[in-house]
């Protein structure tokens, strides 16, 4: 049989053709030709790159789900990088990434997802943790080392190709499918960092009238595969099981009723003062 067949025997993961495969959901042009212009200028080009593009200009051939399932097979980046059209790199670039790869390649071989807006487990200290500019604002880490995460936020997320998680099969649309990573990355045994590479995301981060139902479907599942507790992301308090759920409800009941007593406060203030 080996005179027609031609096996290749492996000892080691086989080697990337690339350092980085840069994969990126593009709804406009413009958009997208800004971010092109500010990899180029960071240092990234077709040597040390490749660069696809996931074409929704026309409408959604892809979502967030299923774009990097659709591409993976074909990428041959060491790493990848997962973005959205509207960021700019604007301060760091290829060399400082390398640098910070390398660190949590050190801190933690186990490490499966990273990116630059994340949150951890609600009752565990700070709950965001954030790296970038955006029209919110500026934000940084309160450190210069990786930090550990549960979720993430889509608009610049890297992987290692090698032992990268893939979102769920049965999920679709464009919310939470960073979390849903980080939550599959834990089940393998893996980790999840916000790392300080700082860049310009453009977008305000749209919650639409989509986003409760994906929240509800993310919590149903994880609950039903015994994830405990309420998670912190970018967007939204997701809470896992029944327990958080009622701490979830207790605290926006809390929150409500601080509100109309602060309401009432201030009526009453200006009642007294007539």
């Amino acid at each position: 049989m080996r005179d027609t067949l031609s096996p290749i025997f492996v000892t080691k993961p086989l080697p990337s053709e690339k350092e980085f495969s840069i994969v990126s959901l593009v709804a406009t042009q413009e958009r997208y030709d800004r971010l092109l212009r500010s990899l180029s200028a960071k240092g990234f080009n077709n040597e040390n790159s490749e660069f696809l593009a996931i074409d929704n200009r026309n409408g959604n051939s892809f979502d967030g789900y299923s774009a990097l399932r659709g591409v993976l097979p074909g990428l041959s980046g060491h790493y990848v990088l997962f973005t959205h059209d509207d960021i700019e790199l604007i301060s760091d670039g290829i060399d400082e990434l390398r640098r910070l790869l390398a660190k949590l390649e050190v801190l933690d071989p186990k490490w499966m997802l990273a990116g630059n807006a994340g949150g951890v487990f609600i009752g565990s200290g700070d709950t965001h943790f954030l790296h970038l500019d955006d029209p919110h604002g500026s934000f940084r880490l309160p450190t210069s080392d990786p930090v550990r995460v549960w979720g993430l936020d889509e608009n610049f997320l890297i992987m290692p190709r090698h032992r990268m998680p893939l979102p769920s099969l049965d999920f679709s649309g464009f919310h939470l499918f960073a979390t849903d990573m980080c939550l599959q990355a834990r089940a393998a045994g893996g980790t999840s960092y916000v790392i300080p590479f700082l860049l310009r995301h453009h977008g305000k981060g749209l919650v639409d009238g989509t986003y409760p139902k994906a929240q509800e479907r993310l919590e149903r599942k994880y609950s039903q595969l015994s994830v405990k507790g309420r998670i912190q992301t970018p967007a939204a308090a997701l809470a896992f099981g029944w327990r958080a759920k009622l701490n979830a409800f207790l605290s926006r009941q809390g929150q409500r009723l601080y509100r109309i007593k602060a309401k009432f406060g201030r009526l009453f203030a200006r009642l007294g003062g007539h």
